[in-house]
């Protein structure tokens, strides 16, 4: 798909898209204008319509009613602020689930899932589809004239709750995927090991969604449902988009992907990537001390989904939202600092949910830009704030985020094959892949993360952290990758198993073993709260590699000390290093604490004699264009000011305080340095 940006009425290139979602269904018309002049004191440009107005659009089956929305968007229009139009379809009306209950999904028991919240619907009904396609065709004739509209916003948020659907429908639709997938029973019983547990498959029909059973189900079967659940969700977004650039050329498409570490059952948002437009993104922060760190890595994570290409924030929270257990607000100065997180990491369009709060419903205590307090409230304040440093933010606008000089590899088929079970429930993929991350940051680094699949042998320095599944091609682009110069990571549990979660028999990890040089015997999981020590001072926990043998040409960084508990680990090599041609291939094969992960990172794999990061250093993120430089500065430390040099002209600032020749930033604080 050929990437496409969003354009203004007024063909302004110079502009980053600020705004969000907006509900003006919810509120007498009366309100509206109060909303629309206060957007424009916050320099808005933009909101979505429309997300979840199917039952306003399409009152009864086949009848549609456009008035009211006509309305709002000529007054948007009138006020210079587009729109971003979402087809509606995200959650069907009463009359639909009425008529047509078949087309609600059900869970792996069996049961129904009914209505009353929302997106339930099944992926896979064909009764669902024809409705909101012909939802999708009505909407894209309408206002496919339309100045206002700039982007066209498919559903909502695809699979943040019906992802996974266990009805006769997903049967059908599975058996058709795995059909296309293997070709033949033959092959299907071999990638799914037929013979174990006596689950041979003779005829197609044998096949049903992995619904409740005893003892547990095939990996593999589940694997693929896994990827099944995400394709068919990927079809269903492609046929709306179909309509919409066949009636609207001109106009681009997305939906709101879900990137985020505590985001559950996704859909393989690296293979999305590749069909949408544009790439957006719904982002919503931890109210801990991951906070700062796991946003910068999901907006990293969302640029490599983008091929570094500009992207939107469609979504995130001007404070507390309302779905966690114990809903933290955000501090004073977080709103900007996190919308330039975003920015810093590529993104050109940053929007909320949701403009005004609402009064009634499941999110009313969801904060918005507009909150139950009104004009006068803080946050309302500090969004006035942002409009007017997105405004002097807009020299940014045509740039892109700088390569770092290492690529760490997100990998969802691993995610999702570590969450059909190994070794301990301690471990945690998207934890472990965190874990990682932030260690590169520690060590003053942002890292670009990339899939497996993606092209990074352009970089100095590639990690593969616990990423299980690797196929021979992946393999052989490692070696090659490593003869040539460059310098390879590999961490415990990565290139375990081939893609159809077949081990590589020989000793771990299989995929990378003759590159590394070492050949693992066994693994050893180490229980809570209980770690082992290393030779050189370094710690590590939940997991250790049993590694029996390594290359006469393998350095070892760490052993295993005599103390270990598991007394066969004891005096064991645990960290490596072996030159391979012109480069290097290093393993870990324990979780090292955060600071020894650091000080290897910083050390073992930059080379460098001192840590240089660390939650009292600053954060800094580039985005270049030609020989132009844009540097953003972000205090990683949630309770202490650090001071900076004035190193060029200082674009914005928020949260800091100037001296004479530095700049203290206050928690929270952010600086954007131009040439």
């Amino acid at each position: 798909m050929a990437y496409r940006w969003p354009k203004f009425f007024d063909n302004r290139k110079d502009r980053i898209w600020f705004g969000g979602d907006y509900n003006p269904e919810q509120w007498p018309e009366h309100v509206w204008d109060e909303d629309i002049r206060l957007m424009q004191k916050a320099k808005v440009n933009i909101v979505t319509l429309g997300v979840f107005a199917w039952a306003l659009i399409e009152p009864e089956e086949g009848i549609f009613c456009f008035d009211w929305l006509d309305k709002i968007v000529d007054k948007l229009y009138q006020a210079g602020i587009a729109v971003d139009m979402a087809t509606a379809t995200a959650t069907p009306p009463r009359w639909l689930t009425d008529k047509h209950p078949e087309i609600l999904p059900q869970n792996e028991r069996g049961e129904l899932i009914w209505p009353g919240g929302r997106q339930q619907w099944r992926p896979t009904s064909k009764v669902f589809r024809d409705y909101a396609l012909r939802l999708t065709k009505k909407m894209a004739e309408h206002y496919k004239n339309n100045p206002a509209v700039a982007a066209w916003h498919v559903s909502n948020e695809l699979g943040c709750h019906n992802i996974f659907d266990y009805s006769d429908d997903a049967a059908v639709g599975f058996r058709k995927w795995l059909k296309e997938r293997y070709g033949n029973l033959e092959t299907l019983n071999r990638a799914w090991n037929g013979p174990f547990w006596s689950q041979i498959v003779t005829d197609w029909n044998q096949i049903i969604p992995p619904r409740e059973c005893y003892a547990g189900i095939n990996p593999t079967t589940l694997l693929d449902f896994k990827r099944f659940s995400s394709d068919m969700l990927l079809d269903y977004y492609r046929a709306e988009a179909d309509i919409l650039h066949t009636q609207t050329p001109n106009i681009p498409v997305t939906t709101n992907l879900m990137v985020m570490e505590n985001q559950v059952n996704p859909v393989d948002c690296f293979k999305w990537g590749g069909y949408l437009d544009f790439v957006s993104n719904d982002h919503y922060y931890l109210p801990d001390e991951r906070q700062l760190d796991e946003m910068i890595m999901s907006a990293a994570m969302v640029s490599g989904i983008a091929r570094k290409n500009p992207w939107c924030l469609m979504e995130n929270s001007t404070s507390s939202v309302n779905w966690r257990p114990v809903n933290l607000r955000k501090q004073p100065g977080e709103i900007i600092r996190d919308a330039l997180v975003h920015v810093a990491n590529g993104a050109d369009a940053v929007n909320f949910f949701q403009w005004r709060q609402s009064e009634a419903g499941a999110e009313k205590f969801h904060s918005a830009m507009l909150p139950h307090a009104g004009e006068k409230s803080k946050i309302y304040k500090e969004i006035c704030e942002l409009g007017n440093a997105l405004e002097k933010l807009k020299k940014i606008v045509g740039s892109r985020v700088e390569q770092s000089e290492i690529a760490v590899i997100y990998d969802y088929d691993s995610w999702w094959a570590y969450e059909n079970g190994l070794l301990t429930k301690l471990f945690d993929y998207r934890a472990e892949f965190f874990h990682w991350y932030r260690a590169i940051l520690d060590a003053g680094v942002t890292a670009d993360i990339v899939g497996k699949n993606d092209c990074w042998e352009n970089y100095k320095t590639v990690m593969f952290p616990v990423t299980y599944l690797v196929d021979s091609d992946v393999s052989k682009r490692a070696e090659r990758y490593v003869n040539g110069g460059g310098c390879l990571v590999v961490t415990y549990g990565a290139g375990i198993s081939d893609p159809c979660d077949h081990v590589y028999t020989g000793g771990y990890p299989g995929a990378f073993r003759d590159i590394l040089g070492v050949r693992v015997e066994e693994f050893s999981a180490i229980d809570k709260d209980h770690t082992i020590s290393l030779s050189n001072g370094w710690s590590g926990s939940i997991w250790a590699d049993d590694i029996s043998e390594i290359a006469g040409d393998c350095e070892v960084i760490a052993y295993v000390d005599d103390t270990a508990d598991d007394r066969a680990l004891r005096g064991q090599p645990i960290v490596t290093n072996r030159p391979y041609g012109a480069g290097k291939a290093m393993y870990v094969g324990t979780k090292l604490s955060r600071k020894d992960a650091a000080q290897f990172i910083s050390k073992n794999v930059f080379g460098r004699t001192a840590l240089c990061g660390g939650d009292e250093s600053p954060m800094r993120i580039r985005r270049i264009q030609g020989d132009k430089s844009y540097e953003f500065v972000f205090n990683r430390s949630r309770s202490k000011a650090i001071e900076i040099p004035v190193e060029q002209t200082i674009l914005y600032g928020s949260n800091i305080v100037m001296k004479d020749k530095t700049i203290v930033m206050e928690p929270s604080g952010v600086v954007v340095f131009a040439p």
